[in-house]
């Protein structure tokens, strides 16, 4: 099983618009706190016997800390 986790963080807002523009588009890359070993182990845990049996199932993680529009987390699951 892969699982790909994509966290979503706004900009902050005393960035300038320009900024802004640059980290939505992802020219600069998010490298804030929470790490990404944090993300995946509390959306694991959430999905832990809802999406599959048991975590020790996946053979495969990527987690992608990213800027966005809105604060999000997109998980994408594929069984194999």
């Amino acid at each position: 099983m892969s699982i790909r986790i994509t966290a979503y963080f706004k900009p902050n807002k005393s960035m300038s618009k320009k900024l802004s523009k640059q980290v939505i588009e992802n020219k600069i890359g998010y490298t804030h706190k929470p790490d990404c070993d944090n993300i995946a182990k509390i959306i694991l845990d959430a999905l832990n016997g809802i999406a599959f049996k048991d975590d020790n199932q996946i053979t495969e993680l990527k987690v992608f800390k990213l800027y966005g529009e809105e604060d999000k987390v997109d998980v994408e699951i594929e069984y194999m």
